[in-house]
């Protein structure tokens, strides 16, 4: 006969299953250990790729400097026959002339350099001709077309022979054929040809190209940047963030052939002759736009500027590049 189940009697077919606290704690244990570990590769590969992605930007912002100011080096001088009058104070004090470039050494910082030369190789920028003669006190000049030229810019005015020209500056907005100039000091000319600027045959206006390279470290202390400023403009304007120093050699010919021979034998910082450079070697540092939390790093040496004597958490890199120069010399 069968017995009545009591309360208190367990059912074999309905016993509770369950893990033991020590089973729990075993499973909590491994997960917070994989997790971890987990995390730990999320952190190492983010941070990863955050400095790679700032050195990235870094190296973009080196290699954008470079680039632009390659070209204007390269340039310089060219369509410019002889040295033409500038006011005195805008490179230096008791420089009045300049033909190609100018130099501006710094021991205790960064570098500046100043370049001119002839714009005459966009066709939106084109250069023009004198249609009516040109004398020394000329407050306008006649033109076979004014298009492309801007109010403040700076012009070069050479003559039909080659051999002289002399720099302008605009007055107002050019229309049609008449292009007015500003009464500045960039028109002050105590060497204008005693004949002037003549139609026959007709003498050449152009876009100057006067510009001045230079790195801005106290506006924004943290973010040091490479400036271009185009004379005649109201203010400079940024080229490339980050670039924490730039250093200038040039290389010079000193023969003293005629011709010259063109072969560089003497490198300097602060050449006295500017006629003589062939070559300009131009020397940055960037570093990261932030520094970096455990990463140590004092800025660099570069050419005669000492190297910091301070750490910080950026990183930096160096670039260094020779120009050849064809149109510095007379």
């Amino acid at each position: 006969m069968k017995r009545p189940q009591r309360n208190g009697d367990r059912n074999p077919r309905h016993s509770e299953a369950g893990f033991s606290l020590i089973e729990v704690m075993s499973a909590l244990v491994i997960l917070a250990i994989a997790m971890t570990a987990v995390f730990a590769t999320f952190i190492s590969q983010q941070r990863s790729f955050t400095v790679q992605n700032r050195v990235a930007e870094m190296q973009q912002n080196l290699r954008q400097a470079v680039e632009y100011m390659s070209r204007d080096i390269r340039l310089a001088g060219y369509g410019i026959p002889d040295n033409v009058t500038i006011p005195d104070g805008v490179v230096a004090t008791g420089v009045t002339s300049i033909r190609s470039l100018y130099a501006k050494d710094n021991t205790t910082g960064p570098d500046q350099i100043y370049v001119l030369y002839m714009f005459d190789m966009d066709s939106n920028q084109p250069p023009t001709l004198l249609t009516s003669p040109m004398g020394a006190l000329a407050t306008t000049i006649s033109v076979a077309s004014a298009g492309g030229f801007f109010d403040n810019e700076l012009i070069l005015v050479t003559d039909n022979t080659n051999t002289t020209a002399d720099l302008f500056q605009i007055s107002g907005t050019p229309a049609g054929t008449t292009i007015s100039l500003n009464n500045s000091s960039y028109n002050v000319h105590p060497g204008f040809p005693a004949v002037g600027y003549l139609t026959s045959p007709a003498a050449l206006v152009a876009k100057a190209r006067f510009a001045r390279y230079f790195i801005d470290n106290t506006t924004d202390p943290a973010h040091p940047t490479l400036m271009v400023q185009r004379m005649g403009s109201p203010s400079p304007q940024p080229l490339a963030d980050d670039i924490e120093d730039m250093q200038v050699t040039y290389g010079l010919d000193t023969s003293t052939t005629t011709p010259p021979a063109g072969i560089v034998d003497t490198w300097t910082s602060s050449p006295a002759t500017p006629s003589q450079i062939r070559q300009v070697r131009l020397q940055f540092v960037a570093r990261t736009r932030l520094p970096e939390a455990g990463w140590s790093e004092t800025r660099p040496a570069l050419g005669n500027h000492a190297a910091g004597t301070t750490t910080d958490g950026y990183r930096r890199r160096t670039y260094d590049i020779v120009l050849d120069v064809r149109n510095s010399g007379v």
